[in-house]
């Protein structure tokens, strides 16, 4: 199964999509982008679980280092610097997103999702973060339209 997802990189091995990253069923893609306004959001995208309350822990690595960002795991507390600058939000329909208040990276930085015992990483080097695109947001907050995308595909290949 296909599914359009979000700005990011192909993940799973198929046709090419023109919009960007693609969600393979059971599997979690992880996208790190720079807001305009300065502030980092980092996608994690899932398959729901049925039955299964749902956890998840952002972090990331420099180094041999690793801070917890945010997490609703009991138990563990984020790094302190990041206490009250960060906030996670859920995706319709299924997903989370860390939003990191007013911070940028400054050198090549892992990030890494854990969501109900399943972790993904995105390594990310200072001069690749991509600017957050507007397409992104309109897409999350209509995914129905990513339905239509695959008929205007076909339809454009049938014109020719």
């Amino acid at each position: 199964m296909w599914d359009v997802a979000w700005d990011g990189l192909l993940q799973c091995s198929g046709p090419l999509v023109l919009i960007g990253a693609v969600l393979c069923q059971d599997e979690i893609i992880i996208t790190v982008c720079q807001e305009e306004d300065t502030d980092l959001r980092v996608n994690c995208l899932l398959e729901p679980k049925a039955n299964y309350h749902t956890d998840f822990e952002f972090s990331m690595s420099k180094g041999n280092k690793e801070m917890i960002i945010n997490t609703n795991i009991s138990g563990i507390m984020p790094d302190p610097k990041f206490r009250h600058n960060t906030y996670v939000t859920e995706i319709e329909p299924y997903g989370f997103r860390l939003t990191m208040m007013g911070f940028t990276i400054t050198e090549n930085t892992t990030f890494i999702c854990k969501v109900t015992q399943t972790q993904k990483t995105l390594f990310v080097e200072l001069d690749t973060i991509e600017p957050c695109s507007a397409i992104s947001v309109f897409l999350l907050g209509y995914p129905w339209i990513t339905l239509l995308i695959p008929l205007c595909i076909l339809q454009l290949l049938e014109d020719f």
